[in-house]
């Protein structure tokens, strides 16, 4: 994990809420030094269509380390998958790790008022709904402390889906059995849910700024529902940037389809770092 970034600093698996006796657990990845002023923090939300992965992913090289080696405090958290709990459960874990990481601001000199979210696919998905519906009573559930705010100050969402509403929805091919998982179903009685859940329709002036990083050869989620958000939050005023790669996959590779394909998620590691970066700090 910390391969060409020595010196960080790793609490793993620290349990951040219970809900029904299961424990939800997070790692947090420090900068080889703490600063003398209070420093901003990262959490990483994993991908896996909302029913596979593990936070522990965001231990990859090109994820959290090179951001904690920047001078961030970087968080992974654990978010209860589709086959425990159907939709809203997966953003009520993401909240409560948000409250987690302000209630805890002071042991690990995380500076509350900068905090940012970043994740990849259903990973994205949450990042940018925890961006556009902070504090949302409808959306905050009851996982971790109490008394702290859900709301995020830069968020970078990869490969998101975005609007699970209308013409345009994620539901073709293999998307199609995870959105049909997360939901419970798919039905005309899920419509307010689905809604709910579409970081699109939640967009307004008040939202943090973003950054959507997209292929537009996406094979599981349409590039059009990154266009989606970007349209939305733009016409909102919000601060955004587009990375629309040209003839990228889903895994933001372009290219012969071969593996590893880590060279995509690479450029997005470097892109989020950039990112938050100059909406964050460090100071």
């Amino acid at each position: 994990m910390q391969k060409g970034y020595p010196g960080l600093r790793l609490d793993a698996g620290i349990v951040y809420a219970e809900v029904d006796g299961r424990p939800l657990r997070l790692d947090v990845l420090q900068p080889p030094e703490r600063s003398s002023t209070p420093m901003p923090a990262v959490i990483w939300v994993h991908g896996g269509g909302w029913l596979e992965g593990w936070y522990t992913d965001g231990d990859s090289w090109w994820c959290c380390p090179p951001l904690a080696a920047a001078g961030f405090v970087t968080v992974s958290v654990e978010y209860r998958m589709s086959d425990e709990a159907a939709f809203p459960a997966q953003i009520h874990d993401v909240k409560g790790a948000i409250r987690w990481v302000r209630a805890h601001a002071d042991e690990f000199g995380i500076d509350p008022a900068r905090i940012g979210i970043w994740g990849h696919s259903a990973g994205g998905h949450l990042a940018a709904l925890a961006g556009v519906t902070g504090d949302l009573p409808e959306l905050e559930g009851d996982v971790g402390p109490a008394g702290y705010s859900s709301a995020v100050q830069a968020v970078v969402a990869g490969s998101p889906p975005t609007n699970f509403t209308g013409d345009s929805r994620a539901l073709t091919g293999e998307a199609y059995s995870y959105v049909d998982s997360l939901f419970g179903g798919i039905a005309p009685t899920k419509r307010k849910l689905m809604g709910l859940a579409s970081p699109a329709c939640h967009a307004d002036g008040g939202d943090p700024p973003t950054l959507v990083v997209h292929g537009d050869a996406d094979e599981l989620v349409p590039v059009s529902q990154g266009d989606e958000l970007v349209a939305a939050l733009r016409a909102a005023g919000v601060p955004v940037e587009y990375e629309r790669m040209p003839g990228a996959d889903h895994m933001l590779f372009a290219g012969e389809r071969r593996y590893p394909r880590e060279h995509g998620l690479e450029r997005f590691g470097a892109l989020a770092l950039g990112f938050f970066r100059r909406w964050l700090g460090p100071r």
